[in-house]
């Protein structure tokens, strides 16, 4: 089957010049096409339903009225947001302009800023969400029990996050974001998880940068030191106890062990420039 000719065809697009891969991401395929009518981003989905995805597409039109840049979904000829072709199923949108961050380059304040201000409009954009969550923390033989998180209670604040804000996901200008790629991964969360998530991912061993973020995103959403502080370490754990299946994402999974190795060692720093003011 020609993929890129099928798609074209089925969302209007013209007659195809250039269809490619996309050397970045993790989860997904992607492909760049070029076409009669402009350049596109075709995205096979692999690591969410159907349905999770139309959800997900309902909600950033609003997004975008709110002011947070999104790739918004062409539709099909028959007005489908999603194509099956065979077993798969294909999305399509514009390909927007900015590069992916490379170390260094992103301003980590004014990043913080952004997801703050996202967290807003997701909390317009969709149905009301609960402010405190359950967390049940993964057991682990004896060997780390007692550094496990408590496992009684609730967590919070919560509400909609994107849950997987890393570079492969951001395109950037001049240092600073001006898209937010790949929200199949949308749901309720705490914030202080999405905050030690992106900054520990996006900034690695960079304290200085962490705290930064950090403090940027606090202006616009209040989060306790003892809520930032509870989420590190749930993140840590989670990070200490996943388990990856041989072969897919090896690389991935080795990268997190590396820096799993060095958080363990410096937890009291990672936790310190997370709270700082």
């Amino acid at each position: 089957m020609d993929v890129a000719a099928e798609v074209a065809r089925e969302f209007g697009l013209g007659s195809v010049l250039d269809f490619r891969r996309a050397t970045a991401g993790i989860m997904n395929l992607n492909w760049s096409l070029v076409t009669e009518a402009g350049t596109f981003a075709v995205k096979l989905i692999q690591d969410a339903t159907p349905d999770q995805i139309r959800s997900v597409q309902r909600v950033l039109p609003r997004m975008a009225e709110l002011g947070i840049r999104v790739p918004l979904a062409r539709v099909t000829r028959d007005g489908e947001m999603l194509l099956r072709l065979g077993d798969d199923w294909y999305t399509v949108f514009d390909w927007l302009p900015g590069h992916h961050p490379v170390d260094g380059e992103l301003d980590p304040e004014a990043f913080g800023d952004l997801v703050g201000r996202m967290h807003l409009a997701l909390a317009q954009a969709c149905p009301p969400a609960p402010a405190r969550i359950l967390d049940t923390p993964a057991p682990i033989p004896e060997a780390l029990a007692g550094e496990r998180p408590p496992t009684a209670g609730e967590v919070g604040p919560a509400g909609w996050t994107h849950g997987d804000l890393q570079p492969f996901n951001l395109l950037v200008e001049d240092g600073r974001v001006i898209s937010v790629l790949d929200w199949d991964r949308l749901g309720v969360r705490t914030y202080g998880l999405e905050v030690v998530r992106t900054a520990t991912i996006t900034f690695g061993t960079d304290l200085d940068r962490i705290a930064a973020f950090a403090r940027g995103y606090r202006v616009h959403v209040s989060v306790s030191d003892f809520d930032l502080e509870d989420a590190a370490h749930r993140r840590w754990w989670s990070l200490a106890t996943e388990v990856w299946p041989p072969g897919r994402h090896a690389e991935v999974a080795a990268r997190r062990r590396r820096y799993l190795r060095w958080w363990t060692d410096h937890r009291a720093e990672v936790t310190e420039a997370l709270i700082r003011r």
